[in-house]
């Protein structure tokens, strides 16, 4: 299988470092005799990270990296939390973006809530408790949901994952969990990609029933 290669521009140093602890754990992953390449590279170089999660300061990210890198596949991975609330008009400029610019990839409604995604049990419903009583449809700032995060996620920090957070148990958490992420979009902004439901279809392409879930069991 030839290697596909993305180029990730992303929000911010949770993002950058989650791609590279997914890298990390894909490259230990077993090749092919003869296979030099791991079937899927997300590259985020340190120079890729936006700082931030406005349309323009992501607009001009994208921008540089594509001067350098004309040929190659590039996406942007944001929150969606700015354009839920059309924080600095971020809505608004998205619908007025143009062709040249891809589809966003959007954790829903940030990557706090995309980092519970790879979580099961207790700890996932308590998070899942806590959106439903508002940040769900009415996306909190991170005053209000890093606190309940850190409770919940003992030792959790921004910029900063576990070195074995990312496994094929908590991937297949991701593809079990990613149809509870919110889909409200209150501006009917078009054009939404997902970065859960990205991540998963390229991983299950380079690396066929490695995320095969169980059967549910018989009624």
């Amino acid at each position: 299988m030839a290697c596909t290669r993305y180029i990730i521009v992303c929000e911010g140093e949770s993002e950058w470092a989650y791609l590279h602890r997914l890298q990390s754990f894909l490259n230990q992953q077993p090749l092919a005799d003869g296979v030099f390449d791991p079937p899927l590279l997300l590259i985020a170089p340190k120079q890729a990270i936006a700082k931030g999660g406005k349309f323009s300061t992501l607009k001009n990210q994208y921008s540089v990296t594509r001067t350098g890198n004309k040929r190659s596949s590039i996406r942007i991975w944001a929150d969606f939390d700015l354009y839920h609330r059309n924080d600095n008009d971020c809505a608004d400029h998205y619908k007025r973006k143009s062709a040249g610019i891809p589809d966003f990839l959007f954790s829903y409604h940030n990557f706090e809530d995309f980092f519970a995604l790879h979580s099961d049990g207790d700890r996932f419903q308590e998070w899942l408790r806590f959106g439903a009583n508002g940040h769900f449809t009415t996306p909190l700032h991170s005053v209000g949901y890093l606190p309940e995060i850190k409770r919940i996620f003992p030792g959790y920090g921004k910029g900063a994952l576990p070195a074995d957070f990312i496994s094929w148990n908590s991937l297949k958490n991701l593809k079990l969990n990613k149809a509870q992420q919110p889909r409200f979009n209150p501006h009917n902004l078009q054009g939404l990609g997902c970065f859960a439901d990205f991540l998963i279809s390229e991983i299950e392409r380079a690396y066929p029933g490695s995320l095969d879930l169980p059967a549910p069991p018989a009624p």
